[in-house]
């Protein structure tokens, strides 16, 4: 049975971007919580994101929007190409005075560490290589079981496990699991001085180059360096063991024979490249709920998100904010606000999640007149609408107060 000192404990499983946000805003609420990991510290893992302009402003109520601002490079437009190089469209991104934050570009590992530094300093306990092994809920509380052995115990338990949630089988037993897109995202960060052809115009925007044989696009990301990705089509998932492969030999040898005559930088940027990422891209059905008893997902674990929309980050940041609130001006009702939470959040993730599949499609491996039609259509719709058609979500904010 839970006592009355834990009776307002948080669990949180997973300490990606959402779990450690979500900690740092109980932090502010004045709400305990543990952050439990199934994985190792994660350090420089990972490859690269863009944090939006709506991602931005929840940081920037951490405190964390100039630091964050600081380790990556603001982005200020959208450059969409053809692969001789056209320019079909440039959107604004990063507009200050109406979004109040740019966008910013960084590898994830500098978010992981602006993040756990601030969980740090806040005196939030982290404990890692913690695998969640089930989920027990009491008349009182939640006790969360870990594969070592060990258990803890709290008032509400928090999923923020990403796309292969442990939490969410608690939650639907029988409910969708993650299935392979047909898309492995490959990318890597190269240093600046590798690539001299980059403009100055090149690196404060999001760069999209669209072609016959795929996509390619790449931006400024951390002090000093620029990253690049780009989607492969793929029948099959790669294996656990091709995913670890980082000979860059391999990666050279296949990402120049499609991408070779892409307009300058791309093909420097493949041959410069110094940290190979490659990742089977997976989303997952929408869900039925989010929530059951005393367990909610949030992040990945309930509406993951593709790549090609930008906003994986950011989402799992404003799910964490929302969340946080809730549970501060909820008077511990938790059924209340998990009610409200899901409420409140699924219909804008889940028309995200579609508008990221849609632009996965606009991706895909084309003939070259299929391709020639592709990019004028791009160029008419993005030149006609341009930033309108994304303003509702990059103008989304949370109050805080």
């Amino acid at each position: 049975m839970i006592n009355n000192t834990q009776s307002q404990h948080v669990l949180i499983i997973g300490g990606g971007v959402a779990g450690l946000a979500l900690a740092l805003f109980l932090k502010k609420a004045g709400i305990s919580c543990s952050i439990y990991e199934a994985y190792a510290y994660k350090g420089a893992a990972g490859g690269g994101m863009n944090i939006a302009p709506n991602g931005m402003n929840v940081l920037a109520a951490l405190g964390l929007a100039d630091k964050l601002a600081a380790r990556g490079a603001v982005t200020q437009e959208h450059c969409f190409r053809s692969e001789n190089g056209k320019v079909l469209a440039r959107i604004p991104y990063g507009n200050t005075r109406k979004y109040g934050q740019p966008g910013v570009s960084i590898s994830r590992s500098a978010l992981y560490e602006v993040l756990t530094s601030e969980i740090n300093n806040a005196g939030i306990e982290v404990s890692y290589n913690k695998r969640l092994q089930f989920i027990e809920e009491l008349p009182g509380g939640v006790t969360a079981y870990f594969e070592d052995g060990s258990s803890d115990s709290g008032h509400i338990l928090i999923g923020a496990d990403g796309i292969r949630s442990k939490t969410r089988s608690h939650v639907l037993p029988v409910g969708p699991t993650p299935s392979f897109t047909g898309i492995v995202g490959v990318g890597g960060f190269v240093k600046l001085e590798k690539v001299p052809e980059l403009t100055s115009q090149d690196l404060s925007s999001l760069n999209f180059t669209f072609g016959a044989k795929g996509f390619f696009g790449y931006c400024a990301a951390d002090t000093g360096y620029a990253m690049w990705w780009s989607n492969l089509e793929a029948a099959q998932p790669m294996s656990e063991a091709a995913l670890r492969d980082t000979s860059m030999d391999k990666l050279q040898e296949e990402m120049l024979g499609i991408y070779r005559d892409f307009h300058v930088p791309v093909a420097t940027l493949i041959k410069h490249t110094e940290r190979p990422i490659r990742q089977n891209i997976s989303d997952i059905p929408s869900l039925p709920t989010w929530h059951k008893g005393r367990v909610l997902l949030i992040g990945d674990a309930a509406h993951a998100v593709s790549p090609n929309s930008g906003q994986g980050a950011s989402l799992a940041l404003e799910d964490a904010m929302y969340l946080a609130k809730l549970l501060r001006d909820g008077q511990a009702d938790y059924k209340k606000v998990f009610t409200q939470f899901e409420a409140g959040r699924k219909q804008r993730v889940e028309k995200i999640v579609a508008e990221g599949r849609r632009r996965g499609n606009d991706k895909k491996v084309l003939s070259p007149m299929q391709a020639k039609i592709r990019n004028f259509m791009m160029s008419v719709f993005l030149k006609l609408f341009g930033i309108k058609g994304i303003d509702w979500v990059y103008r989304y904010k949370i109050d805080w107060e």
